[in-house]
């Protein structure tokens, strides 16, 4: 499938990417290769397979959430090994602002 060069700037557009005239050539053939695989899986014939619903027995299997506490040796342990400690925790960089 081939796609004109205001689809292509359309989609990146869309993705926020500011993309140079080689990329979006570069892009837009790669982008067409991956829709013409998608027309040619749309044209095999599937009616005579079982729709799946599941594809294995483990569906959302998850341990449980607990707190498991640490002996005093291993809390030490792990504290003399950061690169920054304040009031007996770990001191991290912010992640949010």
């Amino acid at each position: 499938m081939s796609l004109d060069m205001a689809e292509i700037k359309h989609v990146a557009a869309l993705s926020k990417l500011g993309l140079s005239a080689a990329e979006l050539k570069r892009y837009g053939e790669q982008l067409g290769a991956i829709l013409s695989y998608i027309d040619q899986l749309a044209e095999v014939d599937t009616s005579q397979v079982e729709t799946a619903t599941r594809l294995g027995e483990n569906f959302n299997v998850w341990a449980d959430d607990k707190a498991t506490p640490w002996d005093d040796d291993g809390r030490q342990i792990a504290l003399e090994q950061t690169l920054e400690m304040k009031d007996g925790q770990v001191k991290v960089p912010r992640v949010l602002e």
